[in-house]
């Protein structure tokens, strides 16, 4: 998460800017899949920050969970604890939390 202002000059994905050609971001239609929201009031941070953790995940960055980190990150070492770790600067005021992680667990599965 950063400031917008801190970004000038360089392209800014929004939540908007996640759908295709009428079709929701992966991540998108699995928060609706799996109830990853209520009142939606966090749900657009929480779907960036997924998108951008997953990315970061492709990347093969470890994070404060990962077990070991001398050997390469990938998508398929996203656990539960992974995707809490990472997505932990979100919060929600629902307590929607297992079925966010349920929502980026099943994107990680199918990436």
């Amino acid at each position: 998460m950063t400031l917008a202002a801190m970004h000038d000059g360089q392209q800014i994905t929004t939540i908007e800017g996640l759908e295709r050609d009428g079709q929701l971001h992966p991540v998108q239609q699995a928060f609706i899949d799996r109830d990853g929201f209520q009142c939606g009031f966090c749900t657009c941070g929480q779907i960036m920050s997924a998108v951008a953790m997953i990315e970061e995940a492709k990347a093969g960055w470890p994070s404060a969970a990962t077990t070991d980190v001398t050997r390469p990150f990938t998508v398929a070492d996203l656990s539960a604890a992974e995707i809490r770790e990472r997505m932990s600067g979100n919060l929600c005021r629902c307590s929607c939390y297992p079925n966010i992680v349920d929502a980026v667990a099943e994107v990680t599965r199918r990436s």
